[in-house]
């Protein structure tokens, strides 16, 4: 579904990632893990196109997405790929229901059917009774859960998360854990999620290791 191949990155004189090689199935959950500054971040943006490599390439069903641009570049992001990030980066103006629909909105005009899916979305992870609260109301738990909401509204074929239990507790981090691996065998949605969090580990089907630009 997705192959890197020798993906290579520096900023200035530091080379964060040397001939990184790896692929991920469809519908498995690939876990990269590695101490701060190791690199596997900087990975997530290159697979996700958030970022661009200075040499390799990276394929989605064969398709190069690296050397996309422009409107195919966003409608690639919208229609293709969720994302989960450490900071939520929930907009606080909106409720719980609206921030979930907003991505939903750029890829369809049918905003009724997008309501619906979020609200079914909501009520699978347990947020059925905040659907009109505002962020700074929710717990940190149930932020991180309205932005799996979000990264699956438009029925992505791949969510990227970037230490998505980073700023949660013991307790919520392995509820959001449990969260992605039912997500993962109720839809077959596939997941890569980077991490200091070793049990996401536990749940993977398969788990790298990166360490001074090199994956193991």
């Amino acid at each position: 579904m997705l192959q890197a191949k020798k993906i290579s990155k520096s900023f200035g004189e530091i080379n964060v990632l040397n001939n990184i090689d790896l692929k991920v199935d469809f519908g498995s959950i690939v876990s990269i893990y590695g101490p701060s500054g190791a690199g596997k971040s900087t990975l997530l943006y290159i697979l996700s196109t958030l970022d661009t490599p200075d040499s390799g390439n990276v394929y989605f069903d064969s398709l190069a997405i690296n050397e996309l641009n422009g409107d195919q570049l966003s409608n690639f992001r919208n229609q293709k790929i969720g994302f989960i990030f450490q900071f939520h980066n929930l907009l606080e103006e909106f409720n719980v229901i609206e921030n979930v629909c907003l991505p939903g909105y750029v890829s369809s005009n049918n905003h009724k059917l997008i309501q619906n899916k979020a609200e079914e979305l909501l009520d699978d992870l347990g947020l059925s009774n905040r659907l009109h609260h505002k962020p700074n109301h929710l717990s940190g738990g149930e932020q991180q859960r309205v932005a799996i909401a979000r990264s699956l509204i438009n029925s992505p074929e791949i969510v990227f998360a970037d230490e998505p239990t980073g700023n949660l507790d013991s307790k919520n981090s392995k509820n959001f854990i449990g969260i992605i691996k039912k997500l993962n065998e109720t839809l077959n949605q596939t997941f890569v999620i980077v991490t200091h969090n070793k049990d996401f580990i536990k749940i993977s089907d398969q788990s790298y290791t990166i360490n001074k630009g090199k994956i193991s």
